[in-house]
């Protein structure tokens, strides 16, 4: 699930972004700050609070890299890039390199494509991992949470936005940065620039396949882990670009980005529920926030600390304060296969996440069982472990999902217990009270359990009761 929203992200930089720099480029221009503004977020870059928290990355750009950041030749340089521009991207690694802190271990090939070739090629890479049955287990999941329709079209969605706002990109598994042709590279082009050429030093000294391990074959099974690791590089390379932007653009920059904010429309992203919009800004504005915190505390070396120490968990980018001491807690499920014997397949087993435990509660498809954002937060707050399971039965389409949570505290999980009943009833309508837990018979997602024992919390559906019992009775404590 947030393995495929991970890779969706590589086109959505400037969308994604967008929320963050309206408000960084709104203090920019209304207090007029210098361009040598501040050295560090404990000196005085402003610290957003944001209401919408949400996992996604950034539009990238992409041109051919210097042998040297001061200076020197291209090892690959492009036909197509004129020296004038070349010039340029190489201020901006320059720049990009002093604010980070990092230096480039080698060149890196920059290719110039048109907006066209460039849309493709992205639909290629993404489309060569994420089929039409990846897509429809993830329909499957996302509308048993209640955040799609059960006939979401999520391929028609990523092709679409494929089409609707291309900067460019870096290619962490070809080292290369792709940079769409144009007849300017005005504002936007540069400070999405500062972003990528951010991905290609962390890429070049942590290695986001091997090292971090940021990789397809991971990210498919540990889904959680990359979730936070990608709000990890986001967050970096989001504060690094606003240090650019304070730093070192123009005030022909700025009137750009200023104009571009002005007339900017992205009615495919804008068009897609809430949930999407939320989860692909979360490595974003979560991830922001999360090195904000780390900076705080110790500028940007525990902000490299942590990508030798990288974050596990959506919960300790939720909650810096957790990071690194608060580990998540292992929850192992039993054996359904056994159980689910006529005709049962499992579509995924992972772990859901404080995230996402966060989303189904704010972002339901229907307002009517929306929890209030500040109510849902505090309601996944407390997260320490989780694991879920959903299997389907393709004869009739039948499905049983099953999510096991562990908190920190009998307290929280208390508060989750109490919350989901209240998601429950206004999803489902009204519960049976049965041995401590809600019972919902026959709803148009089939039999609903929510039970609390002690610090866990099950959610359970079935299609029936049959099953309902059947999988209960191997779910200590709650077949007592």
């Amino acid at each position: 699930m947030n393995k495929r929203i991970i890779i969706s992200l590589v086109v959505l930089a400037v969308i994604c972004c967008l929320g963050v720099f309206v408000i960084l480029a709104g203090l920019y221009f209304v207090s007029q700050m210098p361009s040598t503004g501040i050295d560090s977020v404990s000196g005085g870059t402003p610290t957003p609070s944001f209401d919408n928290d949400i996992p996604a990355q950034p539009a990238p750009l992409d041109t051919p890299l210097p042998v040297n950041p001061h200076g020197g030749e291209a090892s690959h340089p492009s036909s197509d890039l004129s020296n004038s521009l070349a010039d340029q991207m190489n201020e901006i690694q320059e720049q990009v390199s002093e604010i980070r802190g990092l230096q480039p271990l080698h060149p890196i090939n920059r290719a110039v494509l048109t907006t066209k070739e460039l849309e493709e090629k992205v639909k290629t890479e993404f489309f060569k991992d994420y089929s039409a049955q990846d897509a429809k287990d993830d329909g499957l999941l996302l509308s048993t949470l209640g955040l799609l329709p059960r006939d979401y079209d999520l391929i028609n969605l990523y092709t679409r936005l494929y089409s609707e706002q291309i900067a460019g990109y870096y290619d962490s598994e070809t080292k290369e940065m792709y940079v769409v042709q144009g007849q300017t590279f005005g504002g936007i082009e540069r400070m999405t620039y500062a972003h990528e050429y951010t991905h290609t030093l962390q890429d070049q000294t942590y290695d986001l396949q091997n090292g971090l391990k940021v990789n397809t074959k991971n990210c498919r099974v540990n889904t959680e882990y990359c979730a936070a690791v990608t709000a990890l590089l986001e967050g970096d390379a989001v504060f690094t670009e606003q240090q650019w932007l304070f730093r070192s653009s123009s005030d022909t920059d700025r009137a750009d980005l200023q104009a571009f904010y002005t007339s900017y429309a992205s009615p495919v992203f804008d068009s897609a529920p809430q949930y999407l919009k939320d989860d692909f800004m979360f490595p974003y504005q979560q991830g922001l926030e999360f090195v904000y915190s780390l900076n705080d505390r110790g500028s940007y070396d525990l902000v490299d600390k942590a990508f030798k120490e990288p974050p596990v968990t959506t919960e300790q980018i939720m909650h810096p304060d957790k990071y690194p001491e608060e580990k998540p807690l292992e929850i192992t499920l039993p054996e359904l296969k056994k159980i689910l014997v006529d005709g049962w397949q499992e579509v995924e087993s992972n772990i859901l996440g404080e995230w996402y435990t966060y989303l189904v509660l704010s972002d339901g498809l229907d307002a009517k069982y929306q929890l209030p954002k500040n109510v849902a937060r505090q309601a996944a707050a407390g997260w320490g472990g989780d694991r879920f399971a959903i299997y389907v039965r393709p004869a009739d389409q039948a499905v049983v999902f099953l999510l096991y949570t562990r908190w920190d505290s009998q307290a929280d999980a208390r508060d989750f217990f109490e919350d989901m009943g209240k998601y429950g009833q206004a999803r489902w309508g009204k519960a049976n009270g049965r041995n401590g837990g809600l019972h919902w018979q026959q709803t148009n997602n089939g039999n609903v359990v929510i039970q609390q024992k002690g610090t866990d919390t099950l959610w359970l559906i079935t299609p029936d009761e049959t099953v309902q019992k059947q999988i209960l009775a191997v779910l200590p404590p709650f077949n007592e």
